[in-house]
């Protein structure tokens, strides 16, 4: 429903699709950024 919901007030499909990518994008840049901080944290400590 929240799909169907979305296309009634995007009429562009591109834009909605763009909007998803941006969103999983941001995910994973967040998801990497939390394993650089574990490795920096991991390589300070046997320095």
């Amino acid at each position: 429903m929240s799909i169907e919901r979305l296309f009634a007030t995007e009429p562009d499909a591109k834009e909605v699709i763009k909007k998803e990518i941006y969103q999983i994008m941001e995910v994973v840049t967040d998801k990497c950024e939390d394993a650089a901080n574990v490795i920096e944290s991991i390589i300070i400590k046997y320095a």
